[in-house]
C-alpha cells in the first residue's frame, strides 16, 4: 500500500487555527487513534458505487441528496441526541436519498464507525464522515465501517490530500475531497477526485457562507460537485442545484425535521 505521512507530519503541516472548533476535533481524533490497532482487511473494489448513485439521482431528480446522520457538533452541542438511528435511516431511504453520510467521530459529534456499518442494511451507499489524519482512519473506514466512500478534508490534509486519496482507493474507498476555499482546488485536482465538495461552514468559526459551483466546474469538468452545510430548507437545495451543484449534503436540517422523508422528497427538482 501507499506510504502515507506520519500523524505528526500531518498535524505539523495542517497549521490549524489555535483554539478553533477544527483544532479541537483534530486533537481529539489524533488522541483517539494514537493507540488504535486495526488489521487492514483486503477490500474489494466497489465500482464507484457512491459516485454512480449520485449521478443516477441527479439524472432522475435534477439533483442528488446525501442525507447525514449527526447527533451533535462542536458548535451546537447535542442538538439531536434523541433521534433514533433506525427510524432516521428508514426515513432517508423512503425520502429518496441517493447516499448517506454517517458521522464517525465520537467525542464531539457522538458518531462511530459501527454506525457507518449499521447503515449498510438500508442499502444506500455510505460515506465515512470523519476527520482523516492517518492510515488508521482509512483502515477504520474500510475494515470496521466497510464504507463506500471517505471524507478527506483539504483544509486538514493540504498537500498530503493526493496521497490519502490514493491510499483510500487502495482500500476500496471512494475519496470525497472537501474544500473550504478556492485556494484548496489544487489539492483536489492533484488527488484526481471524482467527488468534490465545498463546505459552506468555516471549520474554524463554523460561520456559514454561500459558495457557488462555477469556479469548481471550471476546475473539475467531470467531477460530481457537492454543496455541503448551511442548507436549511428544500428551497436551499433547489438553489444549490440551480447554481450548478450536482448534489447536496444535508445534516442538521434533516435531524431537526419532524418529517425527514417529506423534506427529502421536496428537495427533488423533478421526478
Amino acid at each position: 500500500m501507499s506510504t502515507l505521512p506520519s500523524l505528526h507530519d500531518v498535524l505539523r503541516d495542517a497549521r490549524l487555527p489555535a483554539d478553533s472548533h477544527l483544532s479541537r476535533v483534530v486533537e481529539s481524533e489524533a488522541a483517539r487513534i494514537a493507540d488504535m490497532k486495526i488489521v487492514p482487511a483486503s477490500q474489494p473494489a466497489r465500482s464507484s458505487r457512491f459516485e454512480q448513485s449520485l449521478r443516477t439521482a441527479k439524472a432522475a431528480n435534477g439533483g442528488a441528496m446525501i442525507a447525514e446522520f449527526k447527533r451533535a457538533s462542536p458548535s451546537l452541542g447535542a442538538f439531536a441526541a434523541d433521534r433514533d438511528f433506525d427510524t432516521q435511516l428508514q426515513a432517508y431511504r423512503d425520502g429518496g436519498a441517493a447516499a448517506v453520510s454517517i458521522l464517525a467521530e465520537p467525542a464531539l459529534f457522538r458518531g462511530s464507525a459501527d454506525e457507518v456499518l449499521a447503515a449498510e442494511r438500508y442499502g444506500m451507499p455510505r460515506l465515512y464522515k470523519g476527520f482523516v489524519l492517518d492510515a488508521r482512519h482509512l483502515d477504520e473506514a474500510a475494515t470496521v465501517a466497510q464504507a463506500d466512500a471517505v471524507l478527506l478534508i483539504a483544509r486538514v490534509l493540504g498537500h498530503h490530500t493526493a496521497a490519502f486519496a490514493d491510499a483510500a482507493r487502495e482500500r476500496g474507498l471512494e475519496p470525497l475531497v472537501e474544500l473550504h476555499e478556492l485556494g484548496e482546488i489544487p489539492f483536489a485536482r492533484d488527488s484526481r477526485a471524482a467527488l468534490v465538495g465545498i463546505n459552506a461552514r468555516d471549520l474554524a468559526s463554523f460561520a456559514i457562507s454561500s459558495p457557488t459551483a462555477a469556479p469548481l466546474r471550471d476546475a473539475f469538468l467531470d467531477a460530481v460537485l457537492i454543496r455541503e452545510s448551511g442548507l436549511a430548507t428544500p428551497e436551499d437545495a433547489h438553489a444549490a442545484f440551480a447554481q450548478g451543484f450536482d448534489a447536496v449534503l444535508i445534516g442538521e436540517a434533516l435531524m431537526r425535521s419532524n418529517d425527514p422523508t417529506a423534506f427529502l422528497q421536496a428537495c427533488k427538482v423533478r421526478g
